[in-house]
C-alpha cells in the first residue's frame, strides 16, 4: 500500500505547487497593488502621530508667524491691522538692527571656524590608540550634557567673582574686573563659553567620521611615503568633508541663534555690545510688545539660515 501511495502523494504535491504559483499570476495587478496600498497605509498610520505633531508645533507656528509679520499685532490685543511689508522695511532700514546682524554674523564666523577646527583636531587626538581613550572622550563630551543656561550661569559667576579675585591677587590688570562689564571683552567672553560647550558634540561627530574612513587607505598613504600632514590634507580631510559639512551647519545655526549664554550673563549689555539676533527678537516681543515686528525678524533669520545652509551644502558637494 505504501508503494502505491508514493506516486499519488508526489502528484498531489506537484499539483499543489503548480496551483499556488499560478494563482498569483491570475490577477497580479490587483493583488500587488492592493498589497502595496495596504502596506503604505499601515506605514502612514505609524508615522501619522509624528506628522501631526510636526505640523502643529513646527509648520503651523511658522505659517502663523509669517502671517502676523504682515500685521501690527502687539501679542495681546485681539484687534490688529494688516500693514504688508512695513515691518520688513523697518528691519532693513534700522541701524540698530543692522549692527546687531553684523555683530551676530561676525560672532557666527568666529564660532564656526574655531569650533570646526578644534573639534577636528580633538577628534584626531581622541581617535588614536592610547590609554584611557574612553575616559577622555567622556570628559570632552560632558559639556554637551549640560544645558546652555546652566553653563551660562556658571560662567557668569566665574567672570564676575572668581576671575576678578584671581586677577587682583596675581596683579593682572585685564582680569581685575569682570570681562562681562566691558563692551570690548563681553562678546569674547561669551564666545569662549559657546566654544567650550559647542565643541563637545562636533568632536563626537568628527570621531564617528574618522572611524568610517577605511584603515587601508591610510596605510597605503603611509606606504607611499606620505607624512602625517600630507595624509591629513590629501586623505583624511577629503574623506571627512561630509562630516565637516554637518559640523559647519550646526555651528552656523548655533552662532546665528545664540541666546542662552547672553541671557544668563549680560542680557544684551553692556549697552548693545552683546545683543544678538535672537536676543533682539526676544526683547522686541516680550519687552517692547512688538510681536509682529519680532515675527518679521524671525522670518528673516529663518530665511538667512536656510540660504546659508543651502550654499554651504552646495559648496561641500562641489568640493567632493
Amino acid at each position: 500500500m505504501s508503494l502505491q501511495l508514493k506516486p499519488v502523494t508526489r502528484l498531489q504535491l506537484f499539483l499543489k505547487e503548480f496551483i499556488m504559483r499560478n494563482s498569483d499570476r491570475s490577477f497580479p495587478c490587483r493583488q500587488r497593488r492592493g498589497t502595496k496600498l495596504t502596506t503604505r497605509a499601515i506605514f502612514f498610520l505609524f508615522t501619522l502621530p509624528a506628522v501631526l505633531l510636526y505640523l502643529y508645533f513646527i509648520v503651523y507656528p511658522l505659517l502663523n508667524g509669517l502671517y502676523y509679520s504682515l500685521t501690527d499685532w502687539n501679542g495681546v490685543g485681539r484687534s490688529y491691522q494688516f500693514v504688508g511689508l512695513a515691518n520688513y522695511y523697518k528691519i532693513f532700514h534700522d541701524k540698530t538692527s543692522l549692527s546687531v546682524v553684523g555683530r551676530t554674523f561676525l560672532y557666527t564666523l568666529l564660532l564656526t571656524v574655531i569650533c570646526t577646527a578644534l573639534s577636528v583636531f580633538l577628534a584626531i587626538l581622541l581617535n588614536r590608540e592610547m590609554k584611557g581613550k574612553s575616559v577622555f572622550r567622556s570628559i570632552y563630551f560632558f559639556p554637551a550634557v549640560l544645558s546652555s543656561i546652566t553653563i551660562g550661569l556658571i560662567f557668569n559667576q566665574i567672570y564676575n567673582s572668581l576671575l576678578p579675585q584671581v586677577g587682583s591677587a596675581l596683579g593682572i590688570g585685564a582680569l581685575s574686573h569682570s570681562l562681562l562689564s566691558s563692551g570690548k571683552t563681553a562678546m569674547w567672553a561669551i564666545l569662549f563659553i559657546n566654544v567650550w560647550q559647542g565643541t563637545a558634540l562636533p568632536t563626537v561627530i568628527a570621531i564617528a567620521g574618522l572611524q568610517a574612513i577605511p584603515v587601508e587607505i591610510r596605510e597605503s598613504a603611509k606606504m607611499d611615503g606620505a607624512s602625517a600632514w600630507q595624509e591629513f590634507c590629501h586623505v583624511t580631510l577629503p574623506l571627512l568633508m561630509p562630516t565637516v559639512s554637518v559640523i559647519i551647519i550646526l555651528n552656523v545655526r548655533s552662532g546665528l541663534m545664540v541666546f542662552d549664554y547672553i541671557k544668563a550673563t549680560t542680557d544684551g549689555g553692556p549697552g548693545f555690545a552683546t545683543m544678538s539676533i535672537a536676543m533682539e527678537i526676544y526683547k522686541h516681543a516680550f519687552t517692547d510688545m512688538k510681536f509682529a515686528y519680532s515675527s518679521a525678524e524671525s522670518t528673516v533669520t529663518f530665511l538667512l539660515i536656510t540660504v546659508i545652509a543651502i550654499i554651504q551644502l552646495w559648496c561641500s558637494r562641489v568640493k567632493e
